[in-house]
């Protein structure tokens, strides 16, 4: 009973003791550090705690302060217990803050603190999935949420890869602190594949593309930045020539723009379109004209390119007006249309036509190119009608049947001065002297000039008086006033188309004087005298008086007057 007691005394006191030595409860991280016979473990007798005995304990700790790192290397913060007091109760957090912990200078540890990351809560980067080596760290009775150790200062310890392996490690050679955009550092002239001309302007995402992440199970996207073809531009772009000229594009354009083809380097000839004759003359641009694709461009036919000058006047024909069927591309003019091939239209060249020049044919007309579609062939519609009509009224009417251009009834294409006209359809048959007479001397202008558009041909009165001159003065007119010849000299009575002669007129049976015995011998200008004082000089043949004394004058007489 006395041991019992006695033993009950000595623990009682040892209670009082260790009251008395410990200040209070160890923070919980140290509470299996509790008792007296654990003092030691951070204690040393006679002194304060020692921060080597700290670092017995913190490992991870002493090498880095052997290393000469991070925050606790600092000789300011060697002294562990000027920022962590213990035996403050269970619930006392160890770490003090000097200035509170949003205050705190990061650039003590080693790693400043800049841009985006000036804003970040500590507790977002320092987490247990961006610890390096974290299972160490746990295998040393860490709390590794709530620990500040573990972490690197490379990006890809706190941020996922988003390039997944494809460019540096060192994201800040083209990233900045202040924002991932836009990529402030990056320079692609540094990259295999160097901007020229107009790849400077286009946006990246439209050459680098999103693409799966195979090696990730969910369903993520990264954009490719490398294993990128470019050794050629179709990779890219569409070849518009469908590989007809080969794949190396940069033989013909430049980067400052596909409009802009080297003429020097750019071989025609291997296009589907060779450029012949004036085609190689052209200035490219005349045919590729700003903004239209080389696809779209139509050259099957010539009007694809050319205005139809013609205004289709050729679309009937069998090629449909192609325009290679009279030109060539070594020029326009002179058209390859050849004689033979105009006698094949429905107006073959004939005699005189064959030296007439084109165009004074295929005039131009009102819209400004030459004609070359005649609904109408006949002479009338490229020649003036002299005649003004008066002519054809005499074509014959079983010639208007079979002869289509009425001109060539009297006319021939060889010289329109050679004419073959049956003078006997106009009712006026030439006879004798006027076979040899010419047109004009009958058919004169209507201003006596013989102007052949102001000849007439169509003529009502065919008397001869109409036409000549009535050198007897009207003495043979017709008298009866009842007659419808009343007036008019019939001269065929006496005259005859042979000759002038009046061979036709009988004096005997035409007149009132018989010829008889001498008169039969005696000229007619011996009683037929021309007039005289004055008058018109014809010749006096009616009336006449026809007794003996007219012409013969007074009978002899006796010396008494009497008549013998």
């Amino acid at each position: 009973m006395l041991k019992l007691c006695i033993t009950f005394l000595i623990f009682a006191g040892m209670a009082d003791l260790s009251a008395q030595l410990s200040p209070g409860d160890l923070a919980n991280a140290h509470k299996n550090l509790e008792g007296l016979e654990n003092c030691t473990k951070c204690h040393e007798i006679g002194k304060k705690i020692l921060p080597e005995k700290c670092l017995d304990c913190h490992k991870s700790l002493k090498e880095q302060i052997s290393a000469n790192k991070g925050l606790h290397a600092q000789a300011a913060y060697r002294n562990c217990v000027d920022c962590h007091a213990d035996h403050h109760g269970r619930d006392y957090q160890l770490v003090w803050w000097k200035d509170d912990q949003k205050n705190f200078d990061h650039r003590q540890t080693g790693y400043q603190l800049e841009g985006k990351h000036n804003q970040v809560e500590c507790r977002k980067c320092h987490q247990s999935k961006n610890i390096a080596n974290n299972e160490r760290l746990k295998s040393r009775g860490k709390d590794l949420n709530k620990t500040f150790l573990g972490l690197q200062g490379d990006c890809l310890n706190c941020h996922r890869d988003e390039h997944r392996g494809q460019l540096d490690k060192n994201c800040l050679k083209c990233h900045q602190m202040i924002g991932w955009k836009p990529v402030a550092n990056f320079d692609h002239n540094n990259s295999k594949f160097i901007l020229t001309g107009k790849h400077q302007r286009v946006p990246c995402a439209s050459c680098h593309k999103n693409t799966a992440d195979k090696s990730q199970k969910s369903d993520t996207q990264f954009t490719k930045y490398t294993g990128l073809n470019y050794k050629n531009c179709t990779p890219c772009h569409q070849d518009p020539h469908r590989g007809r000229l080969g794949a190396a594009c940069t033989s013909c354009h430049g980067t400052s723009g596909w409009q802009g083809v080297s003429s020097k380097r750019f071989d025609h000839e291997k296009t589907r379109f060779p450029l012949l004759g004036k085609h190689n003359s052209v200035p490219c641009a005349k045919c590729h004209k700003q903004g239209r694709s080389v696809q779209t461009l139509k050259f099957k036919f010539c009007r694809d390119c050319h205005q139809d000058y013609h205004q289709g006047q050729f679309i009937n024909r069998p090629q449909k007006g192609a325009c290679e069927d009279c030109h060539t591309v070594e020029g326009f003019t002179p058209a390859n249309f050849t004689v033979q091939e105009h006698n094949q239209t429905g107006y073959p060249l004939q005699e005189a036509h064959l030296a007439v020049p084109c165009m004074m044919c295929h005039q131009k007309t009102f819209n400004h190119t030459e004609r070359y579609d005649f609904p109408d062939k006949s002479c009338v519609f490229c020649h003036h009608d002299p005649h003004q009509g008066t002519a054809l009224q005499y074509v014959r009417q079983e010639k208007k049947q079979n002869q289509a251009d009425k001109c060539m009834y009297c006319h021939s294409m060889q010289s329109w001065e050679q004419i073959d006209f049956d003078h006997g359809s106009t009712g006026f048959r030439l006879e004798g002297k006027h076979q040899t007479a010419k047109c004009g001397a009958c058919h004169k202008g209507t201003d006596d000039t013989r102007i052949v558009d102001k000849v007439n041909f169509k003529i009502k009165n065919k008397l001869c008086q109409d036409c000549h001159k009535d050198i007897h003065s009207g003495q043979f007119a017709d008298r009866q006033a009842s007659s419808r010849a009343a007036g008019v000299t019939h001269c065929e009575r006496c005259h005859m188309p042979a000759d002038w002669s009046a061979s036709g007129f009988n004096h005997n049976r035409d007149s009132r004087f018989k010829l008889e015995g001498a008169h039969l011998k005696v000229s007619c200008i011996m009683c037929h005298k021309q007039k005289t004082n004055g008058s018109d000089g014809s010749i006096i043949y009616k009336p006449l008086d026809t007794a003996c004394s007219a012409c013969h004058g007074s009978l002899p007489v006796d010396l008494q007057g009497k008549k013998l």
